[in-house]
């Protein structure tokens, strides 16, 4: 696995793309949605509806991705 596609390296990014988009991205680090991510608005305090139905306040770390790049 190349550095570029660590989940690491993929989570940097992902931050440095929400912020030039003027979001925070938040680990889960309890409960059923521990290891996803939350897109945080800072301006209005709220957290960005997912496309899951399962985990609706919350993205892996793909659909993030897909989120961001819309």
């Amino acid at each position: 696995m190349a550095q570029k596609d660590m989940p690491s390296a993929r989570e940097r990014r992902l931050r440095r793309a929400a912020a030039r988009k003027g979001l925070a991205v938040r680990k889960v680090q309890r409960g059923q949605d521990r290891g996803r991510y939350q897109l945080l608005d800072p301006v209005f305090g709220g957290a960005r509806r997912s496309p899951s139905r399962t985990h609706p306040t919350s993205f892996s770390l793909e659909e993030a991705e897909t989120y961001i790049a819309e």
